[in-house]
């Protein structure tokens, strides 16, 4: 089997736990070779923090370059990830809201010795947590680096899933939440177990489309995630997808990096992880939004210090131009700089070379180079 690039760097980084409060939650993460010297207190410590349905491991292909360069790193796994936690069942769904998310990542950093000289880097959900690991500790951070999902603006209003649909199917011709619906019911958790490899087809396959209009551009992320019944179809291996089987990415096919997958979800399954879903949904988080709204002068939902978005042109969900929404309120006083890169949703494992690049390419530029 091929090597997963970067693994050796990767299992080299110090392992460490933490007992978060109030809820005596596990919360695993690690810490680069560097992250105990001295540094000036202007050095950005980066907080890496990674999306569904990943671990820290996410980061893997990015490690090496971050090595190299001068900023002490941490790469935590987030609750329902990894070495972390895993609290199922409904009276724990709250859990892993946004605010207790960053409450415990400030936890691992108090813990650690870190300062306020924070930068969060997320991706996909990490992303939404990164965001919100700025908001509630706007005095702790230098800078704020996101990936795939754009800034989500804090709203007092109850997240409905079908008129999120109908709204965004009125606005870019397709409902781009539509796998929720998948994702929250039931029997989700199972049926994504019962077939892991179905689920790494859904994350990762391949399928240009036919319209000549679109121009070879690959669709699949559209038909599974933005399509009604698609997803469950394809998991369970009925209707349409009965005897179908798409093809991968040339990142997705590398069998170790399958197989680690299929081995950590047979480990800890999706029973977990479609908590974010959950808490979202249930509207779990609408006091602690309420709480940033709330703030004087828009402080609560400003980003006042340099950020850095990063999109990708196969992303169907997470859209490049969201972003736009944030900056036409006028929210981004720190300055926000996009930088839109040609992969599909899950670009750590596609273009982890290309991904590290640009982020320390702004870090220089920014916060000063490598030492």
């Amino acid at each position: 089997m091929a090597p997963i690039a970067g693994l050796k760097e990767m299992e080299s980084l110090e392992h460490k736990t933490i007992q978060t409060k109030p809820h005596d939650l596990t919360y695993s993460y690690y810490l680069s070779p560097n992250f105990r010297d001295k540094q000036s207190k202007d050095t950005p410590t980066l907080v890496f923090i990674h999306g569904y349905p990943d671990d820290a491991f996410m980061w893997t292909g990015a490690v090496p370059h971050f090595l190299k360069q001068r900023f002490p790193f941490v790469l935590v796994d987030l609750l329902g990830f990894g070495g972390s936690s895993k609290p199922t069942g409904p009276s724990k769904v709250s859990q892993y809201n946004y605010k207790q998310q960053a409450n415990s990542i400030f936890q691992i950093l108090d813990q650690e010795g870190v300062g306020n000289n924070v930068i969060p880097i997320g991706h996909d959900w990490g992303s939404a947590t990164a965001q919100r690991t700025y908001l509630y500790h706007k005095h702790r951070c230098q800078g704020l680096i996101i990936l795939s999902l754009a800034y989500q603006i804090p709203s007092a209003a109850p997240f409905d899933l079908n008129k999120a649909n109908e709204v965004t199917a009125a606005r870019f011709g397709y409902p781009q939440w539509e796998y929720w619906n998948f994702f929250t019911a039931p029997d989700a958790p199972k049926l994504m177990n019962a077939d892991p490899m179905r689920m790494w087809e859904v994350n990762n396959g391949n399928f240009p489309s036919p319209k000549p209009e679109e121009k070879g551009r690959d669709i699949w992320m559209r038909e599974m995630f933005c399509t009604p019944g698609t997803m469950r179809e394809y998991v369970a291996k009925e209707g349409r997808y009965k005897d179908y089987t798409v093809d991968l990415k040339p990142y997705a096919q590398n069998k170790e990096l399958q197989q680690r997958y299929l081995d950590r979800i047979k480990r800890d399954g999706f029973d977990a992880p479609v908590n974010y879903y959950h808490t979202l949904a249930n509207n779990t988080m609408l006091k602690d939004e309420q709480e940033l709204i709330d703030k004087p002068n828009q402080e609560g939902i400003t980003i006042d210090v340099p950020m850095l978005f990063i999109g990708q042109t196969g992303d169907w969900v997470c859209r490049t131009d969201l972003m736009e929404d944030a900056r036409k309120q006028g929210l981004l006083k720190g300055g926000c700089e996009d930088k839109v890169v040609d992969a599909g949703h899950w670009v750590l494992y596609e273009k982890p070379d290309e991904i590290a690049e640009v982020i320390l390419e702004w870090l220089g530029r920014k916060f000063g180079g490598k030492s």
